[in-house]
């Protein structure tokens, strides 16, 4: 087996030449749909003109690929997968082109080992320090935004990635229930001590459209955490509905801006799209 490769920290944030923003899709737990408002984001963002990236840095369950239809079946040895992206200077021929699925440019870890092997690295002191190098070595092209769909939690590589990594906001994926609000102020914390500017919150899973009288029913109980958690200076940019073809169109790889443009969910995304560039200064 070959030796580990040497890890050194690399010197002060990161921030990507060609990238006029870098936004960050997190949440506090898993289940929330994290994913799939980060797909949806990018394709929404897209759609108003924009040139997006999308990298997947769940490195736990990198969705990313089957959303947008992008599947890798083979797998590969781990050192294999660690390797290419374990140091951080890269020749051009070990550089990554990013795929272009829909009109946005994207990357994920799980395009790195086949879909049915376990995680990427064994070892989770070195998954930060991996993606923070996965990221440097995709060429991007020129882009507007790249959006980093973090994965859930406070952990590698989040903690890496905050200390090593440039960001220009976040956004906070919650749904009404309040054990999911509470793991999301505490990762909101994560980002404010790292002096990231947060963004806004997305509840996702808000409400449901009834089909037979088109009202708006609340599936979940509410109480006053929804409203604290967006407080002060941090907005609720947009209410996403439970709504089947948004959950069909992730599993099906063809998501519901593109096959369902004209819809009322379509309408949501590109509606937090347009807020969320305002946010930035886009």
């Amino acid at each position: 087996m070959p030796e580990e490769p040497r890890q050194t920290p690399p010197p002060g944030p990161l921030r990507l030449p060609n990238a006029r923003r870098v936004l960050a899709i997190a949440s506090g737990k898993g289940g929330v749909g994290k994913s799939t408002v980060a797909v949806n984001l990018a394709l929404a963002l897209a759609a108003r003109g924009h040139r997006v990236g999308l990298l997947d840095a769940d490195v736990h369950g990198p969705n990313v690929p089957l959303m947008l239809g992008v599947r890798r079946k083979e797998s590969v040895r781990g050192w294999e997968a660690m390797l290419p992206i374990g140091s951080a200077a890269h020749a051009p021929e070990q550089r990554l082109p990013a795929l272009e699925r829909y009109g946005i440019k994207m990357m994920s870890v799980g395009l790195l080992v086949g879909e049915e092997q376990s995680a990427m690295l064994e070892n989770v002191s070195m998954v930060g320090l991996m993606v923070r190098h996965l990221l440097t070595m995709v060429e991007w092209g020129e882009l507007d935004i790249l959006l980093i769909d973090f994965p859930p939690g406070t952990s590698e590589p989040q903690a890496t990635l905050l200390a090593t990594v440039a960001l220009d906001g976040v956004v906070m994926v919650v749904t009404p229930q309040d054990l999911a609000l509470l793991d999301s102020t505490r990762a909101m914390n994560a980002f404010a001590q790292s002096g990231v500017p947060m963004t806004g919150v997305v509840e996702n899973m808000s409400y449901l459209i009834c089909p037979c009288c088109d009202e708006r029913i609340q599936v979940f109980h509410r109480s006053q955490v929804p409203r604290a958690i967006t407080a002060g200076d941090v907005p609720l940019l947009a209410e996403i509905p439970i709504e089947p073809t948004i959950s069909e169109a992730a599993d099906t790889g063809r998501p519901m801006i593109v096959t369902h443009p004209d819809s009322r969910q379509a309408a949501v995304f590109l509606e937090l799209a347009g807020v969320v560039a305002g946010r930035l200064g886009m």
